[in-house]
C-alpha cells in the first residue's frame, strides 16, 4: 500500500529507516523505557497477529511530521478493508522486509537470539567445568542451566520459523 486515506486526506506510506525510527522512538515513549526495543516489539505483534501491530506499523510509516493518531489510522484502514484480508500481517511483514535496512534489522533480531544460544550454551560449559561437582545444589544449578539453554533454543527456532511464515 502506497497511499491510505486517513480524514480524507491522502497519506504516503513508506517503510524506511525513518518508519525505524518513528517505532522505536514512539514504542520507547509508550512504555517510558529508552532500552525497549520497539521494532522487535512490531515483528512480534505480527507474529502473534495482533491488529494494534498493524495499525501501529502504519501510523509510522507515514510520510511527513503531522501523523495522525492511531484511532484515525485503524478506522482509515478499517474503511480501506485491511482487516478483512486474512493475509494482513504477512503482507504488511512483507512491506517491510521490502526495505532492505529493515530486512536487515530483521535478520540482526534473529542473529542476536542466535547469539543468546550460543553464550548460554557457553555458560553451561563454563559452570560444568568450574563447578564443584561436591556441591549439594550442583545437580539443581545443572538441571537449571540445561533448561534454560534448552529454551532458549526452542524460542530461537520457533521465531526463525514464524518470521519464515510469516515472510511467506
Amino acid at each position: 500500500m502506497d497511499y491510505l486515506k486517513i480524514n480524507g486526506k491522502d497519506c504516503e506510506i513508506k517503510f524506511n529507516h525513518r518508519f525505524y525510527d518513528r517505532v522505536v522512538t514512539d514504542y520507547a515513549k509508550k512504555h517510558k523505557d529508552s532500552d525497549v526495543d520497539g521494532f522487535n516489539n512490531l515483528i512480534a505483534g505480527l507474529i502473534s497477529e495482533d491488529p494494534d501491530a498493524v495499525v501501529r506499523a502504519y501510523r509510522c510509516a507515514i510520510v511527513g511530521k503531522d501523523h495522525p493518531t492511531a484511532n484515525d489510522v485503524a478506522d482509515a484502514l478499517d474503511e480501506a478493508g485491511v482487516f478483512d484480508d486474512k493475509n494482513i500481517y504477512s503482507k504488511v511483514f512483507k512491506e517491510i522486509k521490502s526495505s532492505g535496512f529493515l530486512a536487515g534489522k530483521i535478520n540482526h533480531l534473529l542473529k542476536l537470539m542466535q547469539n543468546t544460544c550460543e553464550d548460554t550454551e557457553a555458560a553451561l560449559q563454563v559452570f560444568i567445568e568450574h563447578s564443584d561437582k561436591k556441591d549439594k545444589d550442583y545437580q539443581k544449578k545443572l538441571r537449571e542451566a540445561k533448561l534454560e539453554v534448552a529454551a532458549r533454543k526452542k524460542n530461537y527456532a520457533l521465531t526463525k520459523k514464524q518470521v519464515a511464515e510469516l515472510g511467506k
